[in-house]
């Protein structure tokens, strides 16, 4: 259940300071680290970048506690602060990995999608092939959501605005998944894209979403997460893909508009799924 310490801790980091920064906030932290890079006694040791956090049920009580762990190493020259550490991110990241489990929002789905290697490998290059991995500072426009309760066993939702633009769903009936991706209509000038679909018992919906921008086609197909893998590999699909995503990106940043789903956005599976890709 949501309370007023529901927040984040996180971990910054400078090219400018000796130190790393830990601190907690009640919002995002990029929306955080915003106001950090223009404010002193921060600022002059700035640019400050993110290097890892969470997402946790009382920020205040997991702050106090790293605050509490690394006590030793506190920067005591810096004056008007209390949150820079002696410390290597390593060192800081590990803290963060023995943090309280019950305090760890959504921590038994992170766990799930770790364990389930197809499914995590799936969204690993779904990440990257969308170029997603670029648009880290705008979670809230889009939302990624780990095994919502819906009917129908989903996986994962990932949306954009209003709409959703890709799923996966158990399909219980023949033990097959089944795949949504929604992307720009030049998919369809690639015959190959719109036979591999029919193979794979699948089909193309125009304007599937009332709020999605002119030229959406929703693509549905069933299959392992192994042909999911298969199908971005297709000639067009990422042009396609990126075409629509980036646009209805882009059009959201410009309006500063968030999600409809932004507060049920997974923070902690998005970034383990970044540290991931970033070691690949």
């Amino acid at each position: 259940m949501k309370t007023n310490m529901q927040g984040y801790v996180y971990i910054l980091v400078s090219r400018n300071c000796e130190c790393i920064k830990i601190g907690g906030s009640d919002y995002p932290p990029l929306k955080r680290i915003k106001e950090i890079n223009i404010t002193e006694p921060y600022k002059s040791l700035g640019k400050w970048e993110l290097a890892d956090f969470r997402q946790v049920t009382n920020w205040r009580k997991v702050e106090y506690q790293l605050h509490y762990m690394f006590r030793s190493k506190l920067n005591r020259q810096q004056k008007n602060q209390k949150e820079l550490f002696y410390l290597s991110i390593k060192e800081a990241s590990d803290a963060l990995n023995k943090v309280d489990e019950s305090l760890i929002i959504n921590k038994p789905k992170v766990d799930r999608m770790f364990n389930d290697k197809q499914l995590f490998n799936y969204l690993q290059q779904l990440f990257i092939f969308s170029g997603l991995t670029h648009w880290l500072e705008y979670q809230g426009i889009w939302t990624f959501v780990l095994f919502p309760s819906t009917s129908g066993g989903r996986y994962f939702t990932l949306s954009i605005g209003a709409h959703e633009v890709a799923f996966s769903t158990l399909n219980k009936q023949d033990n097959l998944s089944e795949h949504m991706i929604l992307v720009d209509r030049l998919i369809l000038d690639f015959p190959n894209v719109v036979y591999w679909i029919k193979q794979h018992e699948g089909k193309f919906l125009e304007n599937d979403y009332k709020t999605s921008l002119p030229r959406a086609i929703s693509l549905y197909f069933k299959g392992d997460f192994q042909d999911t893998l298969e199908f971005l590999q297709l000639p067009g699909v990422r042009r396609a893909l990126i075409a629509y995503w980036h646009e209805a990106l882009f059009e959201l940043k410009d309006l500063n508009k968030k999600s409809s789903y932004a507060r049920f956005h997974n923070y902690n599976a998005i970034i383990k799924l970044y540290q991931s890709i970033n070691k690949i």
